[in-house]
C-alpha cells in the first residue's frame, strides 16, 4: 500500500467563471407578496429600504440513526424565522441536480494512507448522477483546480490519478472555506462543498468567528470528513499533549463550522470506516428538500436571523406512531438594511 502525507490548505482558487451557469436558476414561486404601486407612495416620507431577496433553505430530515428520509412534500414543513413562521413560496424536489467540490487538503504535515481516504473519495464521485456537477480541487498553501467543474467522471478520477507528493507545511483552511464560498454562491440549487481535512490552521487571515457567520448563512452545505483521527489511531504513542489539544481543537473547528452550514462532520477512527461515510454523505445530499421564502415580519439589522423548521408528524416504520425525525439547516441569514 502506498503511503502518502496530507495537510490543511489555503485558498480555493475557484473562478468566478467557472461558478456561471451551475445549477438550476432560482425562482421566487408563486404567492409573492407585491409591493404598493410607486405612483401612489411618492407623498410618503423617507423610509430605511431592504434587499427583499429569496431565502433559500436546504434541509435534510433523517430518523434517529442518520438515516435520510424522502418522500415529503411542501406541506410537511413550516418554517420560522426569530419564532415567526414564514410563507414556503417555491420547494424543490429531492432529486435535483448536485453540484459539489471535492476538496481534498493534500499537505506535507500528517501521515495518512493514500489508498484508504483519496481513492475512496473515488466512489463518492461515483455514487453521483450524470447529471450532476463536481469539481476537483486540492490546497495547502495555495489552491489546485486539478478538474474543473464537469460531469464526466472520468475527469475526476484523472484528477486524483495525478496526485504529487505534497511540499507545503502551512495550512490556511478558514481562508480555504470563505473563498470556496464566494465562489458557490454564484452557484444555483442544491450546492455542497465536501471537505476531507485535518481542521489544523496555521496561517489564515480570516479567523474561526468569520468563517462560522459565513457558513451558518450560506446555501452552501459543508460537509467535513476530519482525518485527524486517523492519525491519532496511528501515531498516538509519539504525540505530546500539546499535539493531541491541537488536533481535538482543529476537529471541534470542523464540526462547528460543517453543523452551521446544516452539514455534518465525521471522524473515522479507521480505514475501513471511509466508504460508509461517502455513502451518508451522498445520500444526504441526494434526498435534501429545498424551499424558499420571502421574509416577512423581520426588522432589518446587522444580527444573524435565525431559521427553525419544523416537520409534521410522520410515520415512517409504520407503527402508528410518528417517529422522532431530526432536521438539518443552515442556521440563518442576514436581512441587512439598504442605505
Amino acid at each position: 500500500m502506498r503511503t502518502r502525507t496530507i495537510l490543511v490548505g489555503a485558498l480555493l482558487s475557484l473562478t468566478a467563471g467557472m461558478a456561471a451557469g451551475q445549477g438550476p436558476r432560482r425562482d421566487v414561486g408563486e404567492n409573492v407578496p407585491i409591493g404598493d404601486d410607486p405612483a401612489e407612495a411618492t407623498d410618503r416620507p423617507f423610509s430605511l429600504s431592504i434587499d427583499v431577496d429569496l431565502v433559500n433553505v436546504d434541509v435534510v430530515v433523517t430518523t434517529r440513526d442518520n438515516q435520510p428520509i424522502s418522500g415529503l412534500d411542501r406541506n410537511h414543513f413550516r418554517v420560522f424565522v426569530d419564532d415567526v413562521e414564514q410563507t414556503i413560496t417555491n420547494f424543490s424536489p429531492t432529486e435535483a441536480p448536485l453540484t459539489v467540490v471535492l476538496v481534498l487538503e493534500w499537505g506535507n504535515t500528517f501521515g495518512y494512507y493514500y489508498d484508504d481516504v483519496a481513492r475512496p473519495a473515488w466512489g463518492f464521485v461515483q455514487s453521483l448522477r450524470p447529471d450532476d456537477w463536481t469539481a476537483l480541487v486540492t490546497f495547502d498553501v495555495s489552491a489546485e483546480i486539478l478538474t474543473d467543474f464537469t460531469r464526466n467522471r472520468n475527469e475526476i478520477l484523472y484528477g486524483l490519478q495525478s496526485l504529487q507528493p505534497p511540499v507545503f507545511r502551512e495550512t490556511a483552511v478558514f481562508d480555504a472555506i470563505l473563498f470556496a464560498l464566494d465562489r458557490m454562491e454564484h452557484i444555483d440549487g442544491k450546492k455542497a462543498i465536501f471537505l476531507l481535512s485535518t481542521g489544523v490552521d496555521t496561517i489564515s487571515r480570516a479567523t474561526y468567528g468569520e468563517v462560522l457567520d459565513r457558513a451558518e448563512a450560506s446555501d452552501t452545505i459543508v460537509y467535513a470528513v476530519g482525518m485527524a483521527q486517523l492519525f491519532r489511531t496511528i501515531y498516538e504513542n509519539q504525540l505530546g499533549a500539546l499535539d493531541r489539544m491541537t488536533l481535538i481543537q482543529a476537529e471541534n473547528t470542523l464540526r462547528q463550522i460543517a453543523e452551521a452550514s446544516g452539514g455534518a462532520a465525521f471522524f473515522p477512527r479507521f480505514q475501513g470506516e471511509y466508504l460508509g461515510i461517502y455513502e451518508t454523505v451522498r445520500a444526504s445530499l441526494r434526498y435534501q428538500y429545498s424551499f424558499g421564502f420571502i421574509p416577512q415580519g423581520l426588522e432589518p439589522d446587522d444580527d444573524l436571523k435565525e431559521i427553525r423548521v419544523e416537520i409534521a408528524p410522520v410515520d415512517v416504520d409504520g407503527d402508528g406512531d410518528p417517529d422522532n425525525l431530526r432536521v438539518r439547516h443552515k442556521r440563518g441569514f442576514f436581512l441587512t438594511p439598504v442605505d
